[in-house]
């Protein structure tokens, strides 16, 4: 069985911002009986369930019921101002995977998306102190290059061509071969000997990986939810490893990660 832990988002990130815009409320559990009871709906007339889930791209959501942008690999259309007019309590979604899933035309959608990509941003103290000692270890007077190789799971068959296409945009960008010897924080999903890697450590001689920093990690290995006493050393592994590569003077990231389009979001915020 895999193991999960149910750790408050607040914990993690800033929602100052959701706070002063949006009611919510934190789910202690996905039992959807308990979200109606909590929510004070007794029958099934007071929710209306957006989302049938009969495939993963099945919705796409539209702020502007004018728009023309196409559903792309979408099934079905849904005008959020049709969801407006809905009088149950609840409106429940099933997943709202995808970044591409809303499609945000009006102006003030896109001004309140920006704001909110500026301000939600991790701030849970004992990951943040780690994050900022390894940049500094690594080097903030020069600064460094991050770099996220998505290769495992879905990304296998790809491995030597992600590879490949990185090392090719980051030469491309740089003079003079000054890459050759930059500073390099590389991201990655598999260990450090793995064949795929190896031309990338041997073009860039000078790089580095988390695993290069675990004396720097060992706070985190007490970092306890204290509803369930649960470790979340391995569940925040990973967001240090995007806290740091994010940080680069630049980021390159691979293409069709969810991980990399949101270290490149913070590269931009930070």
């Amino acid at each position: 069985m895999v193991p999960y832990s149910m750790y408050n988002w607040e914990e993690l990130l800033d929602f100052t911002f959701l706070k002063h815009n949006i009611k919510y409320i934190c789910r202690q559990d996905f039992d959807f009986k308990y979200l109606l009871a909590s929510l004070n709906i007794d029958n099934s007339t007071g929710v209306y369930n957006v989302t049938r889930d009969e495939d993963r791209y099945q919705q796409r959501y539209y702020d502007d019921a004018t728009s023309t942008i196409e559903l792309g690999k979408f099934k079905e259309r849904v005008n959020l101002i049709d969801l407006s007019k809905r009088s149950e309590k609840l409106i429940s979604f099933g997943s709202v995977f995808s970044t591409v899933r809303i499609v945000r035309q009006l102006p003030e959608s896109i001004e309140f998306w920006n704001r909110l990509m500026k301000n939600m941003l991790p701030n849970n103290p004992t990951i943040i102190n780690i994050v900022d000692k390894i940049v500094d270890k690594i080097g903030v007077t020069n600064g460094f290059i991050g770099v996220h190789a998505r290769l495992g799971n879905g990304f296998l068959k790809n491995q030597n061509n992600t590879i490949e296409g990185l090392i090719k945009r980051i030469k491309t960008d740089f003079e003079d071969n000054v890459c050759l010897t930059s500073k390099i924080f590389l991201a990655i999903d598999l260990k450090r000997d793995h064949i795929s890697l190896q031309s990338f450590f041997q073009t860039f001689s000078c790089t580095y990986i988390l695993d290069d920093f675990n004396d720097l990690l060992e706070p985190l290995k007490f970092l306890k939810n204290l509803k369930d006493d649960m470790i979340l050393y391995e569940f925040l592994i990973p967001l240090v490893d995007l806290l740091v590569v994010s940080k680069g003077n630049k980021f390159y990231g691979t293409k069709g990660s969810t991980f990399s389009r949101y270290a490149q979001r913070l590269n931009e915020v930070w």
